[in-house]
């Protein structure tokens, strides 16, 4: 009877474990889904609200990809965006996807470095055409943020071409577009 109840305490503490981990990948995807809308519209401070609550909910491959939507975030509201991106990068040793954006904004590789190793990456050629779709539209953003118009214009541009209709990426592009027809 020991033995039973032990084992069916481990049972119950694995899938509570596990239950609540789908959970929070639920909420994680959820919040990451909100703070895009809000990004989309121009809301920077509850977009940033809601990635910081994912961010405290997301494991470590999904933090790579929260930190750097939350760099965007931070650039947008005038910050530093590129210091955010570097303290969280040193928090979390990894170099999963998006990672190699992560280093191409902060200077540890080059734009056409990131892409190669896109495409010479054992990907689908939708999973590759998501990467460059990712890459386009960050250094574009971020080129933007520089004030590199040009060269802003020419990512995004190709972030708008490449991206999949209706992905958070195509709404965030045109978003950004917009916002670089309007700089003077």
């Amino acid at each position: 009877m020991g033995i039973r109840f032990v084992c069916y305490a481990l049972a119950t503490a694995l899938w509570l474990a596990t239950a609540a981990e789908a959970d929070d990948a639920q909420s994680v995807s959820a919040l990451e889904k909100q703070a895009v809308a809000d990004l989309a519209a121009g809301h920077y401070g509850p977009a940033d609200e809601k990635i910081r609550a994912a961010i405290a909910l997301a494991d470590n491959d999904t933090f790579i990809r929260l930190a750097l939507l939350q760099g965007f975030v931070a650039m947008r509201m005038g910050s530093d965006g590129r210091s955010l991106m570097g303290a969280a990068m040193a928090a979390h040793q990894s170099n999963a996807w998006p990672r190699p954006i992560i280093g191409y904004l902060l200077g540890e590789q080059k734009l056409q470095q990131v892409a190669d190793g896109v495409q010479r990456a054992g990907l689908s050629h939708d999973e590759k055409r998501q990467r460059i779709c990712e890459l386009s539209f960050y250094a574009g953003a971020f080129a933007a943020s520089d004030g590199e118009k040009r060269f802003a214009g020419k990512l995004l541009e190709k972030a708008a071409g490449i991206c999949e209709t209706g992905s958070a990426f195509a709404t965030l592009t045109t978003a950004e577009e917009a916002a670089l027809k309007a700089q003077p």
